[in-house]
């Protein structure tokens, strides 16, 4: 009888102490950490949202509910990080990141949870996450044949895989998170198995591995439940000042940040295939097209009698996808 693979790997430790040690040098040396949301996207389906327009409607509903309600400035400070972007889509930004991104211990984690033999690693970001500031319940940005978050809306690829209209189009993704160290709270929140959460606390060189497209995870308040807001704003950045870190507006410090009051952390992706065939089978296929993608969700809305009439406006479409298809713990 075949065993279930895992929903999720603890790496402890995550690296030798060489290994870490580079991923330390990696962190320190990339430079300005700028925030993940900037604005909201300006063209295309979907204009007007925020790229993960699924995690801040559940967010702002779930305050709502609690009776926890704070300003946009303010819940935009809480949950707009840092962050720097060492290796992606094949550009080298940190020399020396190939030690990380073809880590042994993470290419068999990968292989684990997945299934699938063939790993081609993607992506190795650093996140900054500091006191007063948390990370929203969601699932990864998935990827398609063709379609990824350089061409489609980061929340309509969530809604894609939750739909479970594109299963046999969508590249299985593998990937985890690395701490660099402690801090104060901010422990990684995760519901593997759909309901009943579980946390794992901030510690140096550990690692948790998982389906982040499959598994709803999130970060806690780092700082307690009670810290306040960060003077943090979309036109800042964060650089490393000595053991810590300062928050710049420009050439003027907001804020520096003794070392272990920031949430410091690596996040690690790959692409997992069944074998060398299937990985080309994916390179070759037609790309997905947003137009068909819309068409497609918009028949199974109006299959399940959550649509009727003409087609709403696209942020209203956007909307009903968003609350029909993603099934926040």
């Amino acid at each position: 009888m075949l065993q279930p693979r895992p929903t999720h790997l603890l790496l402890d430790p995550a690296l030798s102490a060489q290994g870490f040690a580079t991923l330390q040098r990696l962190v320190r040396e990339l430079g300005a950490y700028r925030t993940y949301v900037e604005k909201p996207v300006q063209q295309g389906f979907g204009v007007g949202l925020v790229r993960r327009h699924d995690a801040l409607l559940h967010e702002i509903r779930r305050k709502v509910a609690e009776g926890a309600v704070e300003s946009m400035e303010a819940t935009a400070a809480r949950t707009n990080l840092f962050r720097g972007i060492l290796f992606e889509a094949g550009r080298i930004a940190a020399p020396g990141v190939e030690e990380i991104l073809n880590e042994p211990r993470f290419l068999d984690a990968a292989r684990q949870i997945s299934g699938c033999p063939v790993i081609e690693p993607t992506m190795l970001y650093a996140n900054l996450i500091l006191p007063g500031q948390e990370l929203m319940v969601h699932t990864d940005t998935p990827e398609f044949f063709g379609l990824a978050k350089d061409r489609a809306p980061e929340w309509l690829l969530v809604v894609m895989h939750h739909s479970g209209l594109f299963a046999s189009e969508r590249i299985a993704i593998a990937g985890g998170v690395t701490f660099l160290g402690s801090c104060e709270a901010g422990a990684f929140r995760f519901w593997p198995a759909g309901a009943g959460e579980e946390r794992l606390a901030p510690r140096e060189n550990i690692a948790i591995k998982l389906d982040a497209d499959v598994t709803f995870h999130g970060v806690a308040r780092v700082g307690g439940s009670d810290a306040p807001p960060p003077p943090a704003r979309p036109s800042m950045h964060l650089v490393p000042e000595g053991q810590g870190w300062a928050l710049q507006d420009g050439d003027r410090r907001v804020h520096r940040y003794a070392a272990g009051e920031v949430r410091v952390s690596t996040q690690w992706k790959a692409r997992c295939f069944a074998s060398e065939a299937e990985r080309e089978r994916a390179r070759q296929a037609p790309a997905l097209e947003i137009d068909e993608v819309v068409d497609r969700i918009e028949a199974d809305l109006r299959q399940r009698g959550v649509l009727t009439g003409p087609r709403p406006a696209d942020m209203e479409l956007a909307i009903l996808m968003i609350d029909t298809y993603v099934p926040f713990p």
